[in-house]
């Protein structure tokens, strides 16, 4: 049987470790269930495609994507939230475009656990229903997703929840996580800790953040509950800027109120050497979804500041601590991360069961994408999805 030959579409070589951690984390399992398989990506910059030994091509010129489209078995489109309106009608159009191509070139096509919407606006919706009979087999990562795309594309398309892939990226080697830390001057910290109950020597809680601009986030509110609670437990912070351009401001803005121990991660760290110091931390504040996917995968206890509907979703389904912005005080953050840290085991356990069973999902969704590839039989893949 000849290698199956996969075309990648997403968020991909922008700069957003979220977005980066789902392609790592996709190439990583597609080469996992075939070690043959043949992938190219459409991305804005090859950089890291290439070192993943990843095909690419970029992302919005016509005659080399049609000349790749031509080479695949299958248009893999997702995963993250590519089709919504909140950037504009410009992303509806560009990815159901891609997918509306890939069709009338006689090629099936998979949405692969994205997380759909919102689409608003009447063009928006109009375009989802008409390019809706392009999708071969959708998949999402979360029920509401699902729902959203039925509204508007109707009950023709096959379609089943799945979970982020981002839960399945494994971390770095221990010894490449080492020198990163120690680049960081990060090694004392770390070695402090006393494993994963809450007891610490000397120290306290060592807390993950991650922060980005939003109308309504409150810096000030967010410093003081940060500092309250590391003067009640001695916590230390690592802020870390999941997509520099938007995020690294607003850090070092929180940084600058905060005279707890408080370290911001170098922007240049890979999703697999993240995926590997979260598990290094105690707890996980984040408002970026994938840190919260990643600390999920990590069993790390994490809170969830949700700012889009997406966050709330995730920590909910994954046994996470969701607390919204609208509801968020330096009191409201300092009692969810106490509670945090003194169940922190019991989250554990709790937690344990749902982000295995994610896992499974997520493998699923991997190996019904190889299936439609294989023999774009659409009850194949199915059957890898629900078996």
């Amino acid at each position: 049987m000849k290698a199956p030959k996969i075309l990648m579409s997403g968020y991909f070589g922008l700069d957003n470790l979220g977005d980066e951690a789902i392609f790592e984390a996709m190439v990583h399992n597609f080469r996992q269930h075939c070690p043959e398989v043949e992938l190219t990506a459409l991305v804005a910059s090859p950089a890291r495609a290439q070192k993943l030994g990843v095909k690419t091509v970029p992302r919005k010129k016509l005659r080399p994507i049609m000349a790749a489209m031509r080479e695949a078995d299958l248009l893999v489109s997702g995963g993250g939230g590519l089709i919504q309106d909140s950037t504009g009608v410009g992303s509806v159009v560009y990815y159901l475009g891609l997918i509306r191509l890939a069709a009338l070139m006689g090629k099936p096509t998979y949405l692969y656990a994205q997380g759909f919407g919102p689409v608003r606006s009447a063009w928006g919706q109009r375009l989802c229903r008409w390019m809706s009979s392009s999708i071969t087999l959708a998949t999402f990562r979360d029920q509401d997703s699902l729902d959203d795309f039925r509204k508007l594309a109707g009950p023709a398309v096959p379609a089943y929840v799945t979970s982020d892939p981002a839960l399945l990226l494994p971390p770095c080697p221990p010894k490449e996580l080492g020198e990163l830390l120690q680049k960081e001057g990060l090694s004392g910290e770390i070695s402090r800790l006393d494993g994963p109950t809450g007891k610490h020597q000397g120290s306290g809680p060592l807390v993950a953040v991650t922060v980005r601009p939003w109308p309504s986030f409150n810096l000030e509110e967010v410093a003081q509950g940060l500092q309250r609670f590391h003067d009640e437990h001695q916590a230390r912070y690592v802020l870390m800027a999941f997509h520099p351009d938007q995020d690294l401001a607003v850090c070092r803005a929180l940084k600058e109120k905060l005279s707890a121990p408080c370290t911001l991660l170098d922007p240049g760290w890979q999703p697999s050497q993240v995926a590997g110091f979260l598990r290094c931390c105690d707890l996980i504040m984040g408002m970026r979804l994938h840190s919260l996917i990643l600390a999920a995968g990590a069993q790390v206890p994490c809170l969830g500041l949700s700012y889009d509907p997406k966050v709330e979703r995730f920590a909910r389904r994954a046994g996470a601590v969701p607390l919204r912005l609208e509801e968020l005080s330096s009191q409201s953050l300092f009692v969810a991360l106490q509670h945090l840290l003194n169940g922190r085991h019991q989250a554990r356990q709790a937690a344990r069961p749902k982000v295995e069973a994610m896992e499974k999902a997520a493998q699923g969704t991997t190996r019904a994408a190889l299936a439609l590839a294989r023999t774009r039989s659409t009850q194949e893949a199915i059957r890898e999805l629900t078996e």
